[in-house]
């Protein structure tokens, strides 16, 4: 019986979390210039639709958790809870991961802080190619991989404004790959 509430209760505080931290970072705003660089955050927007399926979600699992602990439906509580719960779980997972995400570009290089894994510094000079690749995050649109040297430097999210980064980097030679697609 106290399992029960406590699921019910995580289903409560894990989206008032999220609202809370998307809240507090929505003053920043997905792209901000600066005097000698410009930062790309995945747009508000996006996050707010997360926390808005979470805050959906947990209302949900509260309702349905508190008419299966009446008995007014036939399944196990915790086991109702748990899927809930899980379901938060994961999107908050992806929630922190997606705020983590940026692109900063500077006047010779660029930073890119992926989801997971270090941030990555990749200068203009060394890249050596541009190429579409298919978004999984939104369907319909595409990402661009930038190759620096022999390696991957980095993947430019369709989530982001590509032209403005794009721009920024100013490379006609490496954007001729782009014409391809």
């Amino acid at each position: 019986m106290v399992i029960d509430w406590v699921l019910m209760l995580l289903a409560v505080v894990i989206p008032l979390i999220s609202a809370v931290i998307v809240l507090r970072g929505s003053a920043n705003l997905s792209e901000r210039h600066h005097a000698h660089h410009d930062t790309y955050t995945v747009a508000a927007t996006l996050l707010w639709g997360i926390v808005s399926a979470m805050l959906f979600m947990g209302a949900l699992g509260v309702l349905v958790g508190w008419l299966c602990s009446l008995g007014a439906l036939t399944a196990n509580t915790v086991v109702v809870m748990a899927f809930f719960d899980g379901f938060l779980v994961t999107l908050f997972a992806s929630l922190i991961l997606l705020r983590r995400y940026k692109i900063m570009t500077f006047e010779n290089c660029m930073r890119v802080t992926p989801l997971v894994g270090r941030t990555v510094t990749i200068s203009y000079a060394d890249i050596t190619a541009m190429e579409w690749s298919s978004s999984l995050l939104l369907p319909g649109t595409h990402n661009i991989r930038v190759h620096a040297g022999n390696r991957n430097g980095a993947l430019l999210w369709a989530a982001l404004d590509l032209d403005q980064i794009l721009i920024r980097v100013n490379r006609f030679d490496s954007l001729e790959s782009l014409r391809s697609k």
